[in-house]
C-alpha cells in the first residue's frame, strides 16, 4: 500500500514538471524549406575543420575558440563572401549551419553508389577512386542557454547569426571594394595592405607581388609576398593560411 502511494506521488510530480521544449516538426520543415540554398554575405572569416565558429543565442562569438580554430585549421572564408547555407542539423540546444559544403574534407557521393550487373547479385562501384572532396566552406553552431524554442522561426534565426551572416541582398550584391568590410575598403583605395586581409584584397590593394616565398613554418603554411619599391627597399606581406599577419618594410 505505501509503495503505490509513493508511486501515486511520483507520477504526480513528474506530470507537475514542464517537459522541456523541443523544437516542432513544422518549425524544423520551414526553416529547412526556407533557409536552406539561401544566400548571405560573411561578417567575419571563418575557419576550415569540423568546429567552425561558436554563437551563442544572445549574439556572442566565442573569439577564444575562433582564434583556435583560424590557427589550426587556417581561413576558408573571408569577411565579405557571399556564402550559401547547404546543411542544417537541429539538436536539443543547438543548431548546426553548414556554409559551402562545410569545413571538413568529404567523401565523394560516387564512392558510395553500386550498380547491378545482369540478374546476379553482384555489384561494381561506381567511379571508385578514393579521392575525397576538398573543403571549401565552414560551419557555424549556434549555441541556446536552454532549449532550442519549439516555434523558431526562419526569420529569427536568421537574426541570430546576424554577428556572422548577413542575409540581406542589397548588401551583399555588391562587387569588388564595396564587397569588403569598412576598415579594408580604406586601405584598398590608400593602396595599403593590413592585418586580417586575404590574398585576393592585398591583390585589389598594391597588385601582384614581384616575388613569392612560400615555407612551413611549425607546421603552418607561410608566404611571404615581396613588393619591390624605389632603391633597394621592399615591401613584405607575410600569410598564413591566406590571412595577412605581417608587413614589413626594409
Amino acid at each position: 500500500m505505501l509503495y503505490r502511494g509513493f508511486s501515486a506521488i511520483l507520477v504526480c510530480l513528474c506530470l507537475s514538471v514542464p517537459l522541456p521544449a523541443q523544437l516542432s516538426r513544422d518549425s524544423k520543415f520551414e526553416i529547412l524549406r526556407t533557409v536552406i540554398a539561401d544566400q548571405a554575405s560573411a561578417r567575419i572569416a571563418m575557419p576550415f575543420g569540423t568546429q567552425g565558429i561558436e554563437l551563442s543565442e544572445s549574439g556572442e562569438i566565442n573569439k577564444e575558440k575562433l582564434d583556435k580554430e583560424m590557427k589550426k585549421n587556417g581561413q576558408s572564408i573571408e569577411a565579405g563572401k557571399v556564402v550559401t547555407v547547404t546543411d542544417i542539423d537541429f539538436g536539443d540546444d543547438k543548431i548546426e549551419i553548414e556554409l559551402d559544403g562545410g569545413g571538413k574534407n568529404k567523401k565523394s557521393l560516387t564512392d558510395r553508389i553500386q550498380i547491378g550487373i545482369g540478374s546476379g547479385t553482384q555489384t561494381v562501384p561506381v567511379g571508385r577512386d578514393d579521392k575525397t572532396k576538398k573543403a571549401k566552406g565552414s560551419k557555424i553552431v549556434l549555441r541556446f542557454t536552454k532549449k532550442v524554442p519549439s516555434d523558431l522561426k526562419p526569420e529569427a534565426l536568421k537574426e541570430m547569426l546576424a554577428p556572422v551572416l548577413d542575409f540581406n541582398k542589397r548588401n551583399f550584391l555588391k562587387t569588388g571594394i564595396d564587397a569588403l568590410p569598412p576598415e579594408f575598403q580604406e586601405a584598398v583605395k590608400a593602396k595599403e595592405a593590413r592585418i586580417g586581409m586575404d590574398r585576393t584584397t592585398v591583390i585589389m590593394a598594391l597588385g601582384r607581388p614581384d616575388k613569392k616565398v612560400r615555407e612551413k613554418k611549425d607546421g603552418v603554411d607561410v608566404e611571404d609576398w615581396i613588393y619591390f619599391q624605389r632603391g633597394l627597399r621592399a615591401k613584405f606581406v607575410t600569410f598564413e593560411n591566406n590571412v595577412v599577419v605581417r608587413i614589413a618594410e626594409y
